[in-house]
């Protein structure tokens, strides 16, 4: 019998985004089941959001030409930086994989 597994590396995502945006990186991709992030946005490097260890996550401006995601751990929180033009999208996005966003403030 064949095997019909899929390995995850060969699911193309549903969406992609990213953005590089005054010297900072941002990059969402967002699986049926999972999400993959990447950030340098007040960081040294590029790092990859461990999303395994993700307890909640929102959404808001950064400035008047970029939005972050904020996907917060229990040490600390990843900044991605996506166009503002994304936002909606990006938002119902990840709520269909992480559920509804915390609210903040």
């Amino acid at each position: 019998m064949p095997d019909r597994s899929v390995s995850p590396a060969s699911v193309p995502p549903t969406l992609d985004l990213q953005l590089s945006w005054r010297g900072a990186y941002g990059r969402l991709r967002v699986f049926p089941d999972h999400l993959e992030a990447e950030t340098d946005y007040e960081r040294e490097a590029r790092v990859s959001v461990p999303m395994d260890a993700v307890s909640g996550w929102c959404l808001g401006p950064c400035d008047e030409d970029a939005v972050c995601v904020e996907f917060v751990t229990e040490q600390e929180t990843f900044r991605v930086l996506l166009d503002t033009s994304d936002e909606q999208l990006a938002a119902l996005a990840i709520q269909k994989v992480l559920g509804p966003p915390i609210t903040t403030g």
